[in-house]
């Protein structure tokens, strides 16, 4: 996405004179209009209507975009962007994308219409390259997921750390082989966890076992994160643990010791990541990380709401915590 010093450096005139020409404000030459009207087609620029330097009015509108609405992760993080929303007297629409870019486009086109003021992302993976430059004419904050360019701002928990700290309680508790249910998807905490559970292995010097890592599906449903722990929990020589990257897949994994007549956590331990609601509303419960969920929400909003005030972006992680609950125990066995 083009910038607005790009099409002043192409018509040959300062910064200012084309925010004059969009504007409407000031005596231009209609020779420089000409020339600042050609630079914008050329380059297809969409000025930031709503930068503090030429905002006339506000939409009022946040856009806040998520994956999908099956995971119940998201739900406290809606709330606390939906209440700091609410207190700041703006109002938010809910964008689900499904993960394409496609659809997420569409609702960044509120952007560059002036409908919308800001978004909180909820969905970008590691490596993209297109939030960058959104983020050069909007104001954008990233909750949960961000991507590696450290100008866009984010809120999030230290994803590594965390997974780092569940695989070495593990190995404390006598844990020798320890599964690991991933995701297919490209998120950036899907591969900050992989990389620390493979860090507490190795720093225990236990290997890295490709036999006992599995992959759910991108959005961590319940019947994929079942397929993943069966593929784990059905070889000769199973896991005695299995750490998964989310509480959904963990309760899919639980489903399935009980279907091949394991005890949880008499013959398996279990760990998730998120605490959601779920993970104490069935037996045995569930030991996790939790994530303040309603506080990503509130931050990423303020956040936001700082960017459209004229602040600069920037990122802020939270602290995480590990809750032991019934579904794990020292293993005593081989």
């Amino acid at each position: 996405m083009s910038t607005i010093a790009e099409v002043a450096k192409e018509a040959g005139v300062s910064v200012a004179t084309v925010s004059r020409v969009i504007n409407k404000n000031g005596t231009v030459s209609a020779e420089t209009q000409q020339k600042v009207y050609a630079a914008i087609a050329k380059f297809d620029y969409h000025p930031n209507v709503w930068g503090r330097s030429l905002r006339r009015r506000e939409s009022r509108m946040l856009l806040i975009l998520v994956p999908n609405i099956s995971n119940p992760y998201y739900s406290n993080i809606v709330r606390g962007i939906e209440d700091t929303v609410r207190r700041n007297r703006y109002n938010s629409m809910l964008c689900i994308t499904d993960m394409d870019k496609r659809r997420a486009g569409e609702y960044f086109d509120l952007l560059s219409s002036g409908r919308a003021d800001g978004a909180i992302l909820m969905d970008t993976t590691k490596d993209d390259k297109e939030i960058p430059q959104l983020a050069k004419n909007f104001p954008i904050v990233q909750c949960c997921e961000y991507c590696g360019d450290e100008s866009v701002g984010h809120v999030s928990i230290d994803n590594f750390q965390a997974a780092y700290e569940v695989v070495r309680f593990l190995c404390s508790i006598g844990h020798r082989r320890i599964g690991f249910v991933g995701s297919t998807n490209q998120f950036i905490s899907t591969w900050q966890r992989c990389r620390g559970y493979e860090k507490a292995l190795t720093e225990n010097e236990m290997p890295v076992d490709g036999r006992y890592i599995a992959y759910a599906d991108d959005d961590y449903n319940f019947s994929s994160g079942m397929r993943a722990a069966r593929q784990l929990l059905s070889q000769p020589d199973r896991p005695t643990a299995i750490f998964c990257i989310s509480d959904v897949i963990a309760l899919a994994a639980i489903r399935v010791a009980g279907e091949l007549n394991l005890r949880v956590p008499e013959d398996l331990t279990v760990v998730g990541f998120d605490d959601v609601e779920y993970a104490t509303m069935f037996k045995p419960m569930l030991t996790t990380v939790s994530q303040p969920c309603y506080m990503l929400g509130k931050n990423s909003c303020e956040m936001l709401l700082e960017q459209i005030n004229g602040a600069p972006a920037r990122s802020v992680f939270l602290e995480h915590k590990i809750i032991l609950r019934d579904s794990s125990v020292s293993y005593t066995g081989e």
